[in-house]
């Protein structure tokens, strides 16, 4: 069966991002009260939060194939698999990443103490995922020559191209070694096959 799978968004949908997280500074600079401590730890670990939260929404629902149409149509992860050169599938839409972060702005309101401080440590996770997005954007077309992103490329294209249950974590493969899903040791980089998808 073939699935018309619907185009996700463009990156210009990320704009939506940084105009949060001015608005989570903007709220706490005139709120005051935190301290030059929290202001630092708190984007820090709102990013650590990310590469977490990253590695479970990867792993436990963008793998998932929803027997419904309507969904079906609509997990575009699903459609960046069967074409990962495709940029169409590339960005997750606001209708998913929106009802996240604020899910994780709920949840760190009740660790934080308060919604002003929990904003400010969701800067952090905000900026991972906008990151995250034109990074993962530039590692498919095979642009950018770093070595860190050499070692994305090869991370995240082994679960594209050899084995699609390793290697959830994109941002870093931490997760994948604390929850047994990085690559194997002795796994051969198999390049060849990945012309066209970012390989050198």
């Amino acid at each position: 069966m073939t699935i018309a799978y619907r185009a996700g968004p463009s990156r210009r949908v990320l704009l939506a991002f940084p105009l949060l997280i001015a608005g989570a500074v903007a709220w706490n600079v005139i709120a005051g009260g935190l301290s030059a401590r929290q202001w630092i730890l708190g984007p820090f670990a709102g990013f650590a939060l990310w590469t977490l939260v990253e590695y479970a929404v990867h792993r436990w629902l963008f793998h998932i194939v929803p027997e419904s149409p309507w969904l079906l149509q609509r997990q575009q992860h699903l459609a960046h698999h069967a074409s990962p050169t495709d940029a169409a599938y590339f960005v997750i839409p606001l209708w998913l990443s929106l009802p996240i972060a604020g899910l994780l702005w709920v949840v760190l309101r009740l660790a934080a103490g308060t919604w002003a401080e929990a904003a400010l440590v969701l800067t952090g996770a905000m900026a991972g995922y906008v990151a995250y997005e034109l990074v993962h954007y530039e590692i498919h077309l095979g642009r950018g020559r770093g070595r860190l992103q050499r070692y994305w490329r090869r991370h995240h294209l082994y679960h594209h191209l050899t084995d699609d249950a390793r290697c959830f974590g994109f941002t870093t493969s931490f997760w994948d070694i604390v929850f047994g899903t990085a690559r194997p040791r002795r796994a051969r980089r198999r390049e060849s096959r990945w012309r066209g998808i970012g390989a050198e």
